[in-house]
């Protein structure tokens, strides 16, 4: 029985350390989805929220004037959900689905509150890392350019042609370290040396 119990807690502790260690990466679209859904919900402007500061991974606190008080609100982010609670308004709390792409790293939330006009999707986007604006700068370039700069780097690794020959290499007729003349390049300057 004991070793069963044992076997219970173990898994049990496990579950928890793994779902408390999984932090959301995209900090950046964690707080544009906080201040934009909860904008949503006070049903003011997005500029009007403030955000204040990371409390721990994926939970994060916002400031905004609201019902003629600077009221704080709490905002906690998973990998599915959007949870948004007042600290002075313990009412007002909502849980928000929504979905994440991994290859656009952009989060979709479809929230509307009857009271706003604003009915459109939610969406943020996390920062692109230096490699992905390079590389989106690389391929938003037109085809016709990218092959114009492979044809220049190609020429360009290419000597001249009207270039002078370079000292390493012998261009002489024989190949074989003679003039040309059938002699040695060196007894013909001794028989003028000599002469």
């Amino acid at each position: 029985m004991r070793r069963i119990l044992f076997a219970l807690c173990a898994t049990l502790v496990m579950t928890l350390s793994a779902t408390a260690a999984k932090a959301s990466e995209y900090t950046d679209m964690d707080i544009c989805m906080g201040r934009q859904l909860l904008a949503r919900v006070l049903c003011k402007d997005p500029m009007e929220i403030n955000f204040v500061a990371k409390v721990k991974d994926s939970i994060y606190l916002f400031s905004v004037f609201y019902a003629r008080q600077e009221a704080r609100f709490v905002v906690g982010i998973s990998s599915d959900t959007v949870r948004i609670q007042g600290k002075e308004f313990l009412k007002l709390t909502r849980t928000i689905s929504y979905t994440f792409d991994k290859t656009s790293k952009c989060g979709v939330a479809n929230y509307s509150n009857s009271e706003c006009i604003n009915r459109e999707p939610v969406v943020c986007c996390s920062e692109k890392t230096e490699e992905e604006k390079m590389d989106q700068k690389f391929w938003d370039r037109p085809i016709p350019d990218l092959l114009e700069e492979d044809l220049r780097k190609a020429l360009d690794s290419l000597p001249p042609e009207d270039a002078p020959p370079s000292p390493d290499r012998n261009d002489n007729q024989g190949g074989d370290g003679q003039d040309g003349t059938g002699q040695d390049g060196n007894a013909r300057q001794n028989d003028v040396m000599f002469n």
